[in-house]
């Protein structure tokens, strides 16, 4: 029986479940408060110069790949994927480690930086491999309860979940020089954590990145969200932009409408949570009906943030599509960020260069820039509106210094930064944490928000549901999801 269901949100998890359910023949209704779909994968326009506002990388393609396959269609007819070689440009202290997507290159590049370790990388990959076997049926099951925990599936895999070491005691196994540690771990920022935190289970996100390799979507990772929307309005389902959700009303356990910015009120049977969650847990059901312990929910431990520079240059650079430049003491770095909650010295710089291999997001012979700085989230009171400036200035100055450019000042055309205060009010991000809750033991599996007692007909899609944030999990967390709700509307 066909099903009204209005999702909150239309970001890619938002999305993703929207494929699923209308081409299960549901009613589908998107409401999202932006002008543009996508939420943080959004496409950022500005004079004539194309971004993406969050993430410009795709790993595990098969993951997209699937989620069409199960809406009978074939993603390349709506995107286009390039396979990224070199995986990325990691300069860290005295040298430029760049990976390939081919591992025998890999190798090579490992022997010539790191010579002994290449025999390394083999082993890694190797226990890495057998490592996702066990550990892939986890990322697509409900952990619905601490019960979860007690499945055949969840105890074969506790070998693989290293319980009690972090990933960087993981890496030191294999790796004997701490630069090679280090290029196998960065990848734990977009967890928005530190390697010297992150569960040691986490060395399959690097696997992961050599194994199926890097991808760039021509137009940026936006594209995705656009080509997701097509399918759901083929199917019949409605998307409704600058459409904010003010309210979201309940009565006996279960959601019964939203009401919108404009006091419109809109009913639904079942209700799929896209939004920022704990912003929604916080701001959109009245503080005596929040459906969850706001106090509880506040003492969560939450990610970094992101300092985010988008230019439009009149010049073009030589660079690859990703570069990560490295402070000098990484673990130093990230404890400033994560536990003294104070904008380091020295920066970690994410630099994204699509023009290198597409040409579509800037004019002829011009390019785009964007750059990830990590920085503290909204809990340390930092005033950005004051160290904008000076913030702007140390990134460009290092830039120039690590990357031997000269002026690149006098080349930007045009130019967007976000703050953690603008990711809160703009992007209603709780605390400006743009990953989301971190992903230590205590916050994964079935510690993550997957389902909230008090409210019987909503389910929670996203990077704060299981298995965890980037943009493969989200895609799975929709599944998980449209699987729990098909048991249950079949039930009643």
């Amino acid at each position: 029986m066909s099903k009204k269901i209005i999702i909150i949100g239309a970001g890619p998890g938002g999305l993703a479940a929207a494929m699923l359910l209308t081409e299960q023949g549901h009613d589908v209704h998107i409401y999202e408060k932006a002008a543009e779909i996508g939420g943080r994968t959004a496409l950022l326009k500005q004079d004539g110069f194309s971004f993406d506002l969050g993430p410009t990388a795709l790993n595990m393609p098969n993951v997209l790949t699937a989620l069409f396959a199960d809406c009978n269609r074939n993603i390349q007819d709506y995107i286009k994927l390039v396979s990224l070689d070199p995986l990325y440009s990691l300069y860290i202290e005295d040298i430029i480690f760049s990976p390939s997507s081919d591992q025998d290159r890999t190798k090579k590049e490992i022997a010539r930086l790191f010579p002994g370790e290449e025999e390394h990388y083999d082993r890694f990959m190797h226990d890495n491999a057998k490592k996702m076997i066990y550990l892939l049926p986890l990322w697509q099951e409900p952990f619905t309860s601490l019960w979860s925990l007690f499945r055949l599936r969840t105890l074969r895999a506790l070998p693989s979940l290293t319980l009690g070491n972090h990933l960087i005691d993981e890496l030191a196994k294999y790796f004997e020089d701490k630069r090679l540690r280090l290029a196998f771990s960065f990848e734990t920022k977009f967890l928005g954590m530190s390697p010297w935190e992150t569960p040691g289970a986490f060395s399959v996100i690097p696997f992961a990145e050599h194994y199926f390799g890097i991808f760039h979507i021509v137009g940026g990772i936006n594209r995705l969200s656009y080509a997701m929307n097509e399918i759901v309005q083929e199917n019949g389902g409605k998307i409704h932009l600058n459409q904010r959700v003010q309210q979201i009303n309940t009565a006996s356990k279960k959601i019964t409408s939203i009401t919108l910015e404009s006091g419109e009120t809109v009913e639904g049977d079942y209700f799929f949570l896209n939004a920022d969650f704990a912003y929604t847990m916080s701001h959109l059901f009245s503080q005596t009906k929040a459906p969850v312990n706001l106090k509880k929910l506040d003492k969560k431990k939450y990610s970094c943030s992101g300092f985010v520079m988008y230019l439009g240059l009149d010049t073009t650079l030589p660079l690859n599509v990703h570069t990560v430049l490295f402070p000098s003491d990484f673990r130093i770095h990230m404890d400033e960020i994560m536990r003294q909650g104070i904008i380091p010295d020295d920066l970690s710089i994410h630099i994204t260069y699509p023009v290198a291999v597409d040409k579509t997001v800037a004019p002829r012979d011009m390019s785009t820039l964007r750059i990830l700085v990590p920085v503290p989230n909204n809990e340390n009171g930092i005033n950005w509106e004051k160290e904008r400036s000076a913030m702007r200035q140390l990134i460009l100055k290092t830039m120039e210094q690590k990357l031997d450019l000269t002026d690149l000042e006098s080349h930007i055309l045009t130019e967007k930064i976000i703050t953690p205060d603008d990711w809160e009010k703009d992007y209603h991000i709780y605390k400006g944490a743009i990953f989301n809750l971190t992903h230590q033991l205590s916050q994964l599996g079935p510690f993550r928000p997957n389902k909230i007692p008090a409210i019987k007909n909503m389910k929670i899609v996203g990077g704060a549901a299981h298995p965890a944030n980037s943009l493969p999990f989200i895609l799975e967390s929709a599944n998980i999801v449209v699987r729990q709700f098909n048991k249950e509307i079949t039930k009643n």
